[in-house]
């Protein structure tokens, strides 16, 4: 056999087993021949804060912690007796053990909902910047309030919507925690997850295709290279859970990929640090939890572009409801709050005072908060589960 036949017979054989084995190829085209489909792994999906000036964005400076919260409730004499080196075993336990409690015991973090009218739990003061990443979730450009939203401030765009919300960064964006640390902020899902575009005709504009976004299976992660990225072309296998799996409609405008709403997505945890604080799901196909070991997000909205190297990057915008976005400070407790110093109880009244979104029936505040992730993902290869 020549050289170049052989070639081409052992790419045929690789193609052939691909399809066998159900791996959908980067810019394959589908089966019923309308289009290509590309895979992508987003291993960056950070929490959308902007870092202007630190004087513009929080004037007045960082957020309370709650040690500070906790010295801030004494007085002038009681603060300076608190900080002698002497009575060092007595202000650890101040403000470790009994300004995190209830009269009840129960601490800040697992509890914060019975720390709502605590005066000592002031809310957070918020982001004093008018501009943010993010979607015009509401299609309001005033924040005026809707059916399903409630009235709230609006900032201007950073990647090319004149208005978007994102209340999440207003509440957290000066926060210690968050701003503070790196880590926090850049990456704000703990797992990978992937993203499909099926259907696509012209890279360039396409008035039709589809958004798919799944999980990973349970127990697979990505492999990064020497300077801590992820490899591209990686073959991940699909969640077997379909509660992990979610699509939309989409439409490609002069490179740019802009998807319609999908209701209600969730995405897995697994491996995560509250992930191992719920339930198992009844009859669920992997060994995963529904309520702790995921991530709620709801009316979500994806702006992707592509790159030259064939990645894609943008922004996925959402509302997370607060109760899903507390998973954490709910699982970690008392060590929530005594090593990480957080006010879990001053934190949660502020993601309440500017939740924007799903207004509760009986009493009218809002139990969802508008958010967004900038995202980068690299080609993929995807194989659905067994």
């Amino acid at each position: 056999m020549k050289p170049m036949a052989r070639v081409l017979g052992l790419c045929l054989l690789a193609a052939l087993a691909f399809g066998a084995m159900g791996i959908r190829t980067y810019g394959a085209g589908s089966a019923d021949g309308a289009g290509t489909t590309r895979a992508f792994l987003v291993g960056k999906a950070d929490m959308g804060f902007h870092y202007g000036t630190f004087e513009a964005d929080c004037p007045q400076g960082f957020e309370l912690t709650l040690e500070e919260s906790y010295l801030a409730s004494l007085t002038p004499a009681q603060r300076e007796w608190m900080l002698r080196p002497e009575n060092a075993f007595e202000y650890g336990h101040a403000w470790k053990n009994e300004h995190l409690a209830d009269a009840a015991g129960g601490n800040v973090c697992s509890n914060p909902k019975s720390f709502k009218d605590d005066p000592r739990r002031r809310p957070y003061r918020g982001v004093a910047s008018a501009v943010s990443y993010g979607l015009n979730l509401d299609g309001t450009s005033d924040g005026r309030a809707t059916p399903k939203t409630c009235a709230h401030q609006k900032f201007v765009g950073l990647n090319g919507e004149p208005v978007v919300d994102n209340q999440l960064y207003r509440a957290s964006g000066c926060s210690k925690l968050n701003r503070g640390t790196g880590l926090q902020s850049e990456q704000y899902f703990e797992r990978s997850f992937l993203i499909e575009l099926r259907g696509v005709d012209d890279i360039l504009n396409d008035a039709q295709v589809e958004v798919a976004v799944y999980s990973l299976a349970d127990g697979e992660s990505a492999l990064k290279s020497a300077t801590g990225s992820d490899v591209a072309y990686q073959t991940f296998t699909i969640t077997a859970n379909p509660r992990w799996r979610a699509q939309a409609t989409a439409r490609i405008v002069d490179g740019v990929v802009m998807s319609d709403p999908i209701p209600v997505m969730h995405l897995s945890r697994a491996g995560g640090f509250a992930a191992g604080r719920g339930n198992y799901a009844p009859g669920s196909p992997e060994r995963n939890f529904v309520f702790a070991g995921e991530f709620e997000l709801r009316d979500v909205r994806f702006r992707l572009t592509f790159q030259p190297d064939g990645s894609i990057t943008g922004v996925m915008a959402n509302y997370r409801p607060i109760d899903n976005i507390y998973l954490s400070e709910y699982a970690g407790g008392r060590g929530t709050a005594s090593i990480a110093n957080n006010d879990c109880a001053a934190e949660y009244n502020t993601l309440a005072r500017f939740a924007d979104a799903y207004p509760d029936p009986a009493t009218g505040e809002c139990t969802a908060i508008s958010a967004a992730q900038n995202i980068a993902g690299v080609p993929a290869f995807v194989v659905q589960p067994k």
